[in-house]
């Protein structure tokens, strides 16, 4: 399912410089979109488009964590995107049967 592909993404630890949670492990973080969307994202989709990946997180009810100020959002290489989700944790899988699409 979507979600264990998420949660191998982030485990994974491969693309540690791309996609990683935090240190707390209760979100993760996706740090340059253009080159995770051309590296990672086709590693588990069928698709490179970041906007497709982040509609469908927020379609499982994940949240964007703001950190970049007004005006300054886009998809650009230094952007830092952070997504949490209360049953989305570290070394956690069984919590992801309890995340629905909305």
């Amino acid at each position: 399912t979507f979600l264990n592909r998420v949660f191998s993404m982030v485990e994974d630890g491969r693309h540690r410089n791309l996609i990683s949670w935090n240190p707390s492990g209760t979100s993760f973080f996706v740090y340059n979109a253009p080159q995770f969307a051309q590296e990672v994202l086709p590693e588990y989709f069928k698709h490179s488009n970041f906007s497709s990946f982040v509609r469908l997180l927020n379609m499982y009810g994940f949240h964007k964590i703001n950190k970049s100020p007004r005006g300054q959002r886009g998809n650009n290489e230094n952007e830092i995107w952070e997504f949490s989700h209360p049953k989305f944790q570290h070394g956690r899988p069984d919590f992801l049967k309890d995340i629905k699409r909305k």
